[in-house]
């Protein structure tokens, strides 16, 4: 299955040159990267459907003609595996024989665990970076929403055949740490009787409040508290980060780019480029010479960095350390500062299209119809932690993977706390469940898969038919999430399968007197256990034994 996409191309692209129509062949020359193939939306319209006769229409040439034109050429190249090439609307529709997906189906009871893995990934450096937050408090959903993101598609590039490193960057230096140490220095102070008020920018969340009552003895510094806070905030944050089943490969601090010079070293190679310029007191960074839409400051006048400064040192940190493709995950605050960071791996000599930013939208939580209102700054925020241990790690994953990362979410957490089949992660992990309810029975009735080529498979209906066309799709979507970064075709393809087992689960009984027709079921069922373990696994969401 793996293979389809490319053998259609080629049969594509082959007849548009065994045509011999000039006019057709320049406008592919010119739109060929315009032209998608797919699977198909309905049984009507076949297995695989391709736009090309529309993207090479024009003129007295109709989508339908060129479909026509182009039918009369494929049908001369079609492998074994296509029954059939038609036009509909001006789609190019392709529809397989059943004995096809009955080969996908021995694939994937061959693979087992591996099916849907590949090496395009070729070793390739992959570094994601994610979460991020700065040590100044609690991680919040919205952190929760960015880990999720992250360690699913570490896993997934991953089983993809890429070199993946996880990264955490501690944004440990500047004005909000040092409000921080105040913060909790007045949080100390006030415990000891006294009136000390907090920054009226500072951090006033309670944890600070329990923090405070930590520390023995009598502080003699400002630099004291601002340590002592994030240390004992790092600790909760890798907590928590270990109980929602993230884990982090490097941990890299802001601080020591600034401490060994890395932050100076990078802005005197940009100088030498003649990158850097000086106006109205302050250096700025020609970034608007690679795309960005001005130039912007990396040195303010009173001869502190901006946030700019650090992040061109931490990124030729990156490219230095040999990454083929850079991955940051960030919050919507970021989103117009992309376009000077692109120009700045530019500046560095790295491509800006192998950097690649994912914005992560926030998070709105409901009880029912309640919104929860929320202020990070007055401390009002539900935490990483609250949402674990009220709905537990899984259930949080699911919804913060099902939908695209730039689309803002609304989480019900009543929903999300239901046992239930209108909880999405309970549906799918039920089907999990059932699926190996049949296969534990089978096991004590002694009924085995013995010999994957005897299984006579052409006994299968059309249902059966569909739920193996519907795994054929996984190594398609997985290929196609390195290529997106979109997690949630992997959440809603996993869905749409569990609503297909759970109606078939109902209408046919598995393990029968039929022994045939039972063997052939167990080996879908088999296949349908293998791809919902590798769907899970990749989703980082545990797999239930019962429920």
């Amino acid at each position: 299955m793996k293979k389809i996409k490319k053998i259609l191309n080629e049969i594509i692209e082959s007849s548009i040159y065994a045509i011999h129509n000039i006019e057709i062949q320049k406008r592919f020359e010119g739109r060929k990267k315009l032209y998608n193939i797919f699977p198909s939306a309905k049984d009507e319209f076949g297995d695989y459907s391709t736009n090309i006769a529309i993207r090479l229409s024009g003129d007295e040439y109709t989508p339908e003609k060129v479909a026509d034109i182009l039918i009369g050429e494929i049908s001369k190249k079609i492998p074994s595996f296509i029954e059939k090439v038609e036009e509909k609307n001006g789609f190019i529709n392709f529809f397989f024989k059943k004995e096809f997906y009955f080969e996908t189906l021995i694939e994937i009871l061959q693979e087992k665990e591996k099916f849907g893995s590949s090496d395009i990934g070729k070793e390739k450096k992959v570094i994601i970076e994610f979460v991020s937050a700065n040590p100044t408090g609690p991680l919040t959903i919205a952190h929760g929403r960015q880990a999720s993101f992250g360690e699913a598609l570490s896993r997934i590039f991953s089983f993809s055949g890429y070199s993946v490193t996880k990264e955490y960057y501690l944004n440990d230096a500047g004005k909000q740490i040092e409000l921080l140490g105040e913060s909790l220095k007045a949080r100390y102070e006030q415990l000891k009787g006294k009136e000390y008020p907090i920054p009226e920018e500072g951090y006033w969340g309670e944890y600070l409040i329990e923090i405070a009552k930590k520390i023995k003895g009598q502080p003699q510094s400002q630099q004291f508290f601002k340590n002592f806070a994030v240390e004992e905030i790092l600790k909760d944050i890798e907590k928590d980060l270990k109980d929602f089943g993230v884990k982090f490969d490097n941990w890299v601090n802001e601080n020591n780019f600034l401490l060994d010079g890395s932050v100076e070293k990078t802005i005197e190679l940009l100088e030498k480029k003649g990158l850097v310029y000086y106006k109205d007191g302050a250096k700025w960074f020609k970034s608007s010479s690679f795309g960005d839409d001005k130039d912007r400051v990396l040195v303010k006048k009173d001869g502190s960095y901006t946030y700019l400064a650090p992040d061109i040192a931490y990124h030729k940190n990156k490219i230095e350390r040999g990454f083929d493709i850079i991955i940051n995950l960030w919050g919507p605050d970021h989103l117009g500062y992309i376009p000077r960071l692109k120009a700045a791996v530019e500046s560095l000599g790295f491509s800006s299209e192998n950097l690649k930013i994912v914005i992560v939208q926030l998070t709105t939580l409901y009880k029912g119809k309640e919104k929860l209102q929320m202020s990070t700054r007055k401390g009002q925020f539900i935490t990483l932690r609250q949402l674990i241990e009220e709905i537990g790690p899984d259930a949080s994953k699911f919804f913060f993977l099902f939908r695209k990362p730039d689309s803002h979410l609304d989480f019900d957490l009543e929903i999300a706390k239901k046992q239930s089949l209108e909880n999405p992660v309970y549906y799918l992990q039920y089907a999990y469940v059932r699926i190996l309810h049949v296969l534990n029975f089978a096991k004590e009735k002694n009924i085995e898969i013995e010999n994957l080529e005897k299984i006579n498979f052409s006994i299968f209906n059309e249902e059966e038919i569909k739920l193996i066309k519907k795994l054929s799709f996984f190594s398609e979507i997985i290929e196609k999430i390195t290529q997106s970064l979109e997690v949630h075709l992997l959440t809603e393809f996993l869905f749409d399968l569990s609503k297909n087992f759970h109606s078939y689960y109902q209408k046919f009984r598995i393990v029968s007197e039929e022994k045939e027709l039972t063997i052939a079921r167990l080996s879908l069922v088999k296949a349908l256990f293998y791809v919902f373990s590798n769907s899970l696994y990749l989703l980082n969401i545990s797999l239930p034994e019962k429920m």
